[in-house]
């Protein structure tokens, strides 16, 4: 693991852009030093430490199975951050949309490995906040058996006194009936989060699921209360499998800051397993063409001397490990530029359109009557394209303050 690399040194190749958010470029690539394909996130913001934040919870980490492993990270002479850790297969959001439906005993294995994974996560005095299909994923490899923590963004400390409701809430589906506003979260709540996240892969889908973002407290206060309404109702405890009915049963007898029995809960799964014939060393079923599909590109980079070429076509290319952070610069750039052209192109539009009006008024006092009501009828017709032409009004004083 090298903190601080050389930037003119060439580090990775084969560097493939998958995704864009506002703190970060997300990119797959191969790490030249061992040739291993990694996922090697970029700073997009200097003033943003989102990655630096995922890099410590990472490190702290790093001892546990099912938290991805960190091969590289640093700054560059920008200032840029970069993070490079594992790749990963596909998430079990993506192995239930395939499948259709998961076996009861994957999920039951599922259900070991995370009840392991959250118990060495809450010895390190840190809570998960929320276990979202989305946020776990297989290994990369086929014979990796683990099931990982992608995304640590939740991750808090125990010991702080924070909170996890930031609003919007984009999903709360998995997040703990007994959450609110008014504490911060507990063991307790994450082995609710665990709970849900079994039942929906269990049924695909869950009493209380929404789409929608929670925009303000009202709302997630609205939707707690139906989840809790659901969750501790006998007839949804009753049709649920009694594996899960009996872990809702038990979490409810928990107090707040009570030390919950990992053993008790982890015991029921595996006794189910055995009930089976299973074994909890078998391995977790799902369409193994998942991993292929999750490592080809969406498209790729390649480094030029003036703005990037982007195709579907990934070519073999090494580039420096900040070269791609430049290159899509260039290209944000780029496009940004247009759009302004585009932009003032309509608002000129308008100009001419408004220049024209006002010629035309002062035309009238020179014409005939006849020729005037001919003229009044073209003004107005100039006067609804005008109006049609709203937006670039805004647009007019945008440039106008530049």
């Amino acid at each position: 693991m090298n903190q601080n690399p050389q930037t003119s040194q060439i580090r990775y190749q084969n560097v493939r852009l998958m995704q864009i958010t506002p703190a970060f470029f997300e990119y797959q690539a191969i790490y030249k030093g061992n040739k291993r394909e990694v996922r090697l996130k970029i700073q997009n913001s200097i003033n943003q430490n989102i990655l630096q934040e995922e890099t410590d919870k990472l490190l702290q980490l790093q001892d546990i199975e099912g938290i991805p492993e960190v091969i590289d990270y640093g700054n560059n002479n920008d200032q840029r951050y970069f993070l490079a850790t594992q790749n990963l297969g596909p998430s079990l959001s993506q192995i239930l949309k395939a499948n259709g439906q998961m076996s009861q005993k994957s999920i039951l294995l599922i259900g070991i490995q995370l009840i392991k994974l959250i118990q060495k996560i809450h010895d390190k005095n840190l809570i998960v906040c929320n276990l979202m299909p989305q946020s776990l994923c297989m290994g990369f490899d086929a014979d990796d058996k683990l099931i990982y923590l992608k995304d640590l963004s939740f991750l808090q400390s125990n010991e702080v006194q924070n909170k996890c409701i930031k609003f919007p809430i984009k999903d709360g589906n998995f997040l703990s009936p007994m959450l609110s506003v008014d504490r911060k979260p507990n063991k307790i709540d994450d082995l609710y989060s665990l709970t849900y996240l079994l039942i929906y892969l269990n049924n695909g889908t869950l009493p209380w699921q929404s789409g929608d973002s929670i925009i303000n407290e009202q709302q997630f206060q609205e939707f707690q209360m139906n989840k809790l309404k659901v969750t501790f109702d006998k007839q949804f405890l009753d049709q649920e499998s009694s594996i899960y009915g009996e872990w809702i049963k038990y979490l409810k007898t928990l107090k707040q800051h009570q030390h919950p029995n990992y053993t008790y809960l982890k015991n029921i799964l595996i006794s189910k397993i055995y009930e089976n014939g299973w074994k909890i060393n078998d391995q977790i079923d799902y369409r193994s063409d998942l991993i292929n599909n999750s490592s080809k590109s969406i498209i790729s980079i390649k480094s030029r001397s003036r703005g990037t070429s982007i195709t579907k076509t990934p070519v073999q290319r090494m580039i420096d490990v900040l070269s791609p952070i430049k290159e899509v610069d260039k290209e944000f750039e780029l496009a940004q530029s247009t759009q302004k052209k585009a932009d003032f192109q309509i608002f000129q539009q308008f100009i001419n359109l408004r220049e024209q009006i006002d010629d035309q008024y002062q035309l009238e006092n020179n014409i005939s009557f006849t020729s005037q009501g001919q003229n009044e009828c073209e003004i107005w017709k100039k006067m609804e394209k005008l109006d049609k032409l709203s937006k670039p009004i805004k647009m007019m004083y945008k440039y106008e303050k530049i």
